[in-house]
């Protein structure tokens, strides 16, 4: 396990809410996935992590440490397209029998253009390839999730409030956000599908900060709470500060 102050030491005793449950996280080798698998594994689920970069998946094992990566699966393998997406699923589906949960934090923050200065390339870069990937996982999984599962998605706070030259971002998040909505409206209450939209978030990549900014610990904190509460359902969940976390935690497990 990592020394790092921001990945909590693992409670040897803690009860196991998640025991033989399989959780999927596609992008869990980033700075906000790592603390998505941290808590899953914590929780006591089997957690699956795609990727195409071995390196960062073995990465996130070495984080993980010898204990907790007992239970983790790293799987050399793409989801940005339906082809690709489909096939992680049916794979791990053979391979685990289930699916219970998916979290997909998938893309990331970037910024340094006005709209009318972005290029092709970082259109199809940071729009484009995220956007589809989304919907290409969201496709693939939702149909085959656990009658009891959810589907909790990850997004930030430019999905309702634009940045200065992060205009691309803004646009991102809102379709994904959308997405959420339309998932909602289509399965009628058939399958739990949520979505937590985030403020900005303390990870190794970025330790210092404001206080009341939530860690990538304390986001997993959060996804786990939402997995384990039937109840919750067809909710966007905000998290801005640790306070706001504190309140919907108390709600969630109320």
């Amino acid at each position: 396990m990592s020394s790092d102050p921001l990945s909590p030491a693992p409670q040897p005793d803690a009860p196991a809410p998640l025991d033989g449950k399989v959780v999927v996280v596609p992008g869990g080798t980033g700075n906000v996935g790592e603390g998505l698998v941290r808590a899953f594994l914590l929780a006591g689920a089997t957690v699956v992590v795609p990727g195409r970069s071995r390196e960062r998946l073995e990465n996130l094992a070495e984080l993980t440490g010898p204990r907790l990566g007992e239970r983790l699966v790293p799987l050399h393998a793409g989801y940005g397209t339906f082809a690709e997406a489909t096939e992680l699923a049916d794979r791990i589906a053979a391979d685990h029998g289930r699916v219970d949960h998916v979290v997909p934090s998938i893309g990331g923050w970037w910024q340094g253009k006005a709209l009318w200065q972005v290029g092709e390339a970082d259109w199809q870069r940071h729009f484009v390839a995220t956007t589809t990937a989304h919907l290409a996982v969201a496709r693939a999984f939702v149909p085959g999730l656990d009658a009891a599962g959810s589907y909790t998605l990850i997004t930030g706070f430019a999905a309702r409030e634009p940045y200065p030259q992060a205009g691309v971002i803004s646009m991102h998040a809102a379709a994904v956000l959308m997405m959420r909505e339309a998932l909602s409206a289509d399965l009628r209450g058939q399958r739990r599908v949520n979505n937590l939209l985030l403020g900005p978030v303390l990870s190794r990549s970025r330790p210092n900060g404001d206080p009341s900014w939530l860690t990538a610990d304390q986001v997993g904190e959060a996804a786990v709470a939402v997995a384990l509460a039937p109840a919750v359902q067809d909710e966007s969940i905000q998290l801005g500060t640790v306070q706001d976390l504190h309140r919907e935690l108390a709600r969630i497990r109320a």
